[in-house]
């Protein structure tokens, strides 16, 4: 538009439509099935979109909230016009099916996602009514401008509920927790016991306080009473519903038990983690992207992971939610994150995360089929997942320049995130992981996969069986070796790791600078004369290491001239290294 004004868009189709004063009363159907618009109850918000002077990204992303505006309006008013609540009416609509018995509530919308329902109070779940739309394409639930609550919640009690076929809107830029987000002072611990002092600990992140925060759907034992006793059952299904930018989580579940299913449900622009859940969650064909934080974060009980997906976790972020205006960073994000607990990994993937493809600490998984594409993307510089060339900000918030402009500290490499990382006492994982690079998109490439592996076997990381395939997607060779360099030489022989189809003690890998460490069966490289009891100072040499009953024996080559033609051996009986003898090769 010329002179650079601002063309909106809204859904004409409801426009005129006048808001009920109340709804008509519902009365019973033999077959249960009640629609909304029945009984008065109409799609009468709407979003518009900026249509100049900002990318399609933007403009779905801010609507009118960046200038100062309402983001969630009403249908058929003057622009800029507040919409109405409708949030009492449904869960009055709502509660009037469950008393006639129960039902099937139907909502209906418009099919570009423009109309929807607007909402300044949770919808309550309730047992005996199935909340369906019209699919994602049509039905909508926008959370409104300072609602600050989140969209759905389970009523408190209640053990069966039903939600399908809709979108969820969670207005991320137009909550306001002016007085709990404050990062001025020094960092943020998203995982610490919760603290209502602590003004800092109210992350959307942090699921200790998720009654600061909005998520799409939250289901926790009493949604108006943060103290309750946590982990009461719960049995729900959530299918075919798309989560947009929610403040907070897209779902979580790890306050209670029971069996609580998610299927065919994708999360974008979540600002915390994609899902956050816990005791007997089970998700199927579930896709998180470009959540500020982890994709999946499970914190205990146990989460099946069939058919998942979490990719750009942690990538190009804004902070406009709380007053930053349009500075961007990247985060080390991972893209499932599982803190205790046990899971199940079925041919689940995480693809260009900002950090580690997948975090298990103090935890196991049975049947894990893992797969890590094209991680590390935090180190990324290429313009298709860094168009404004941000560089990379550590996962912490003390020395975290975009929060409070001081200076940030190191910078995270590739080597510093792994595909996968085992930390703590790790035990009786059965993976399966692939972890390659992918290929070059748009002409360049796009992050890489440094190593393969880290375990933790210090903190007590053992009896994993693991098989791992580490390759690069540009011509079939590993980028870096299977485990990172901080891996301790312990990890091998307290774990059974395959690597490319062989046994990580028959793999070549660089010797520890005290070779006195080596205490895992292998072939070593040193090169160089840095090595304290090296047998040939300077050269180049090959330590070939074997075991029998914990006893070890240590061959020394010199592989270039100057060492020919002895060999030196050292052995270990458990009571220390003997020193080398000399053996001529002639």
């Amino acid at each position: 538009m010329a002179g650079g004004g601002l063309a909106l868009v809204a859904g004409a189709a409801f426009a005129g439509t006048a808001p009920a004063a109340a709804a008509t009363a519902v009365t019973k159907n033999a077959k249960r099935v009640y629609y909304a618009s029945d009984f008065g109850i109409l799609p009468r918000a709407t979003m518009p979109i900026i249509t100049v002077d900002l990318s399609e990204t933007d403009r779905r992303r801010y609507s009118r909230g960046m200038q100062g505006k309402p983001n969630v309006q009403a249908v058929g008013a003057p622009l800029d016009t507040v919409a109405i609540d409708q949030s009492d009416e449904i869960n009055a609509f709502l509660q009037q099916v469950a008393t006639l018995g129960g039902g099937i509530a139907i909502f209906e919308g418009d099919v570009n996602q423009l109309v929807g329902y607007g909402v300044k109070k949770p919808i309550v779940m309730l047992s005996e009514v199935a909340i369906w739309g019209l699919g994602w394409n049509k039905t909508t639930f926008m959370l409104m401008d300072g609602a600050n609550c989140s969209v759905f919640v389970n009523k408190p009690g209640s053990n069966y509920h039903d939600v399908r076929d809709l979108r969820i809107n969670g207005n991320r830029w137009g909550q306001s927790f002016p007085e709990a987000l404050n990062f001025s002072g020094l960092g943020v611990d998203l995982l610490s016991p919760r603290d209502p002092g602590n003004l800092a600990n109210r992350h959307p992140a942090n699921p200790d306080n998720w009654q600061y925060n909005s998520h799409g759907i939250l289901m926790v034992p009493d949604y108006t009473a943060p103290n309750a006793s946590p982990y009461g059952d719960t049995y729900s299904s959530f299918e075919n519903i798309f989560i947009v930018n929610p403040y907070g989580s897209a779902a979580m579940t790890n306050k209670v038990g029971g069996e609580i299913r998610f299927r065919n449900v994708v999360s974008q622009n979540a600002g915390g983690n994609g899902f956050t859940v816990g005791y007997d969650t089970y998700l199927s064909e579930v896709t998180v992207a470009n959540s500020e934080y982890h994709g999946f974060l499970q914190q205990n009980g146990s989460t099946r992971f069939t058919n998942t997906k979490a990719f750009w976790c942690g990538q190009v972020l804004d902070r406009w939610q709380i007053g930053g205006g349009g500075v961007k960073v990247r985060r080390a994000s991972i893209g499932y994150k599982i803190i205790g607990g046990c899971c199940e990994f079925s041919s689940t993937e995480a693809q260009n995360c900002g950090g580690e493809g997948f975090w298990l600490e103090d935890a196991e998984s049975v049947n894990g089929q893992i797969a890590s594409v094209a991680n590390n993307m935090i180190a990324d510089i290429a313009k298709i997942s860094n168009p404004d060339g941000w560089g990379p900000v550590p996962n912490n918030f003390a020395n975290d320049a975009a929060w409070n402009g001081g200076a940030a500290s190191a910078k995270p490499t590739p080597a510093d995130h792994p595909a996968v990382r085992l930390v703590g006492k790790s035990k009786y994982n059965n993976l399966s992981v692939t972890s390659r690079t992918a290929g070059q998109q748009a002409g360049v490439g796009l992050g890489q996969q440094a190593y393969a592996l880290s375990v933790d076997a210090l903190s007590g990381t053992m009896d994993n069986n693991i098989s791992v395939t580490h390759s690069d997607g540009y011509d079939g060779k590993r980028v870096q070796g299977i485990l990172t360099p901080d891996t301790p030489h312990s990890a091998i022989p307290q774990n059974w790791i395959l690597a490319n189809g062989k046994p990580l003690g028959d793999a070549v890998r660089k010797a520890p600078l005290t070779i006195n460490e080596i205490d895992a069966a292998g072939t070593y490289i040193m090169m160089g004369p840095s090595y304290t009891y090296n047998p040939f100072p300077g050269g180049i040499v090959r330590l070939t290491c074997v075991e029998l009953d914990n006893v070890f024996a240590v061959e020394a080559d010199r592989l270039d001239a100057a060492g020919a033609p002895f060999t030196n051996i050292k052995y270990n009986d458990g009571l220390g290294w003997r020193g080398w003898v000399q053996r001529s090769r002639a």
